[in-house]
Parts: C-alpha cells; sequence; structure tokens
C-alpha cells in the first residue's frame, strides 16, 4: 500500500446494506460516491452475496447469509415491505405519466391554435 493512503474498513451490515440498495435500483454511481467507495468494490460485495462466500478484502472469511438465513438476518427484505415499496414506485410513475401526458396535450393544442400539424415539428432549414 503507498505511503499515507489508509485502508478504509467497512462493516459488513453497511456492505449487505450497499448490496440491497443495488439490488432495489439505485445508481451504483451515485451510491458508489455516497459511501465513498469505486464501484468496482460495490460491484465486488455484490457478487459475494450473490455467490453466499465472504467479502473480498476483509482478510478473513466473512459469512454472508444466503437463502432463508438471509431473510432472517434481514438481507432479503420481507415481502410485504417490497410491495409496498413498488406499489410507491408505481404511484410516484403514475404522478409522472399524467404530468407528462398532460404537458403533452398542451403542447398539441398549441400547435392546433398555431395551425400546426399534430405531425412532428420540423425545423427550418439553415442558410448555408
Amino acid at each position: 500500500m503507498a505511503q499515507g493512503k489508509v485502508r478504509r474498513v467497512f462493516s459488513v451490515e453497511l456492505k449487505l446494506q450497499a448490496v440491497e440498495r443495488m439490488r432495489a435500483g439505485e445508481c451504483v454511481s451515485a451510491l458508489a460516491r455516497e459511501l465513498g467507495v469505486r464501484r468496482k468494490f460495490l460491484y465486488a460485495w455484490k457478487h459475494a452475496v450473490e455467490d453466499g462466500r465472504g467479502f473480498p478484502g476483509s482478510g478473513h472469511a466473512v459469512a454472508v447469509p444466503a437463502g432463508p438465513a438471509a431473510e432472517r438476518a434481514g438481507v432479503v427484505r420481507d415481502g410485504a415491505e417490497r410491495i409496498r415499496e413498488l406499489e410507491a414506485l408505481v404511484g410516484r410513475l403514475t404522478v409522472e405519466n399524467r404530468f407528462f401526458k398532460g404537458a403533452l396535450q398542451s403542447i398539441e393544442e398549441l400547435r392546433q391554435a398555431r395551425g400546426a400539424s399534430s405531425s412532428a415539428a420540423s425545423l427550418p432549414r439553415s442558410k448555408r
């Protein structure tokens, strides 16, 4: 290790939480910035959990729960919590979808009011 560099140690709990956030679809780059860790380490942690082996670079094997033991350990969220998260996501996406449909409808109405066709708008040709 280079002189002056301090090796940071992350707890197993933090690694498991990071992996769970990755599985939930969070942006890996943003998560890496938030935790102050390189993306490659996040992926290594994820693969370690998926393979049911210890975390790399820990210096010793860490038992990572898998299967039913993982559920008891809180690695896998219980079904009801996951359903609530997904329903909330569906709700947010529905609101966004309605907003964009309304915006598109407003644009179409403006085009019709100006006498423009409802087909794709074209830009005037540039003078060369």
